[in-house]
């Protein structure tokens, strides 16, 4: 029975040993950690307009430019995207990104015309 009590208080020492070293380490700290939400509105609210340019090449029709109008004043000096996407959402190419000048913006992308199914338009800044 002394053999057991002994092992049983050598185990507590040992892992009280172990806790107490971890500890020294630094452990498990408190941190700050926090949420927030925020509205992010629109630069134009009533939206914008897209425009195509197209050439016959290659025994079909492509894009060879994207209008973009519409854009309101408050947009201007932000950073424009504009990606033409296929009917998959997959990207058939786009144009990098360049600041806003003003009320219209061109972009040239060329995809096959029959592949555009869908336009994304981001303006950010």
């Amino acid at each position: 029975m002394r053999k057991k009590m002994t092992a049983i208080v050598l185990a507590v020492l040992a892992f009280s040993m172990i806790a107490a070293s971890a500890a020294s380490l630094g452990g498990i700290t408190t941190a700050d950690l926090g949420a927030d939400t925020a509205l992010v509105a629109a630069c134009d609210a009533d939206g914008i307009a897209a425009d195509f340019t197209l050439a016959f090449s290659g025994g079909e029709y492509q894009t060879s430019t994207v209008e973009i109008s519409g854009i309101d004043a408050a947009c201007t000096g932000q950073d424009i995207s504009v990606t033409l996407l296929d009917g998959t959402g997959a990207s058939l190419g786009s144009a990098a990104p360049t600041a806003v000048g003003g009320a219209t913006h061109s972009a040239a992308i060329t995809a096959s015309a029959n592949a555009v199914a869908e336009i994304a338009v981001v303006i950010e800044g």
